[in-house]
């Protein structure tokens, strides 16, 4: 099973590629991407609106928004590189006379940045998209930057498989619905364990942020549904208002029901985030296992692909 294959060497795959920075500086960045190719822009843009260190926009549509102009800087992710979303936005791109550059393997996207003479940076061949986050993710903060960026990447490299954690929280959720919370840093981390339990796992799962769930979501939970299971990916250095947050709505809204936490490892942003998502993946292929499913294909989303005629 490739994707099994892929993210049980999640680190290694993070640790042998290739890093040379070349940081875009100024201005307004947007990343362009869906599904696996998406995830690091949204990563970044999460770790940029938290610590301000760039301005980076994820971008997971068609175009690009209508707010962008000449000055953007746009850098367009498709690891297959035939991605309609992300080609459209790279055609808008150079129509608007924007600073673009690609992340790719090949494809419509490599071909179209070639005959417009643009930055390319190819990316290895061969796994699921949603399993080359460790090689798409550093090709963008080669290009975006981090602060202390050696230090936080020599941290994500220190990270271990927390395989018996997953083994315990796949057990607990299976043949549930998994709802899943998180805050501000650690958002993109809750959206990829929800499609990483959907595309490998074949089960739905939820996500939302605290403390946007306390103003709609919560009022749900008042009567409770017993197929639900709550997950909440705990930042260890949250601020004491998003602490009491989780603490009050875990007393208000689940007070009968068993909450499973998740707390960050490491001590920088990126290991932090990455700690997490390494343990989500390693969940969602657990649960593929007990669900007695292959976690690599896809078939419905390539059928839609066929259905819509690459449109």
């Amino acid at each position: 099973m490739q994707i099994k294959d892929d993210i049980m060497d999640f680190l290694g795959m993070w640790n042998s590629a290739e890093f040379e920075q070349s940081v875009i500086k100024g201005g307004q960045i947007i990343i362009s991407g869906m599904g696996g190719s998406g995830i690091g822009g949204q990563i970044l843009s999460s770790v940029s609106d938290s610590y301000g260190f760039a301005s980076i926009s994820s971008w997971n549509n068609y175009n690009l928004p209508k707010w962008a102009n000449k000055n953007c800087s746009v850098i367009c992710v498709s690891y297959s590189g035939n991605t309609a979303e992300t080609l459209s936005a790279a055609k808008d791109a150079l129509e608007l006379g924007c600073n673009l550059e690609v992340i790719t393997t090949g494809g419509k996207l490599k071909k179209l940045a070639e005959l417009n003479s643009l930055s390319i940076t190819e990316i290895e061949k061969g796994h699921q998209p949603r399993a080359a986050l460790p090689l798409l993710l550093k090709a963008l903060i080669s290009r975006v930057g981090l602060p202390d960026i050696d230090r936080q990447i020599r941290e994500v490299g220190e990270l271990t498989l927390p395989i018996d954690e997953a083994r315990n929280i796949a057990s607990q959720i299976k043949g549930t619905i998994p709802c899943i919370y998180s805050s501000n840093l650690m958002n993109p981390v809750a959206y990829r364990w929800r499609c990483q339990i959907q595309e490998n796992a074949k089960q739905l799962a939820f996500n939302h942020q605290i403390p946007e769930m306390n103003h709609n979501e919560i009022v749900g939970w008042t009567l409770p549904n017993s197929q639900m299971s709550v997950i909440l990916i705990r930042d260890s250095n949250e601020n004491e208002r998003i602490k009491n947050r989780f603490d009050a709505t875990k007393n208000v809204a689940w007070n009968d029901m068993k909450v499973i936490e998740c707390v960050t490892k490491g001590r920088t942003p990126l290991a932090r985030i990455m700690s997490m998502i390494i343990l989500g993946d390693l969940v969602s292929l657990e649960l593929a296992n007990l669900n007695n499913v292959n976690p690599t294909p896809v078939e419905v989303i390539e059928n839609l692909k066929k259905e819509l005629g690459g449109k």
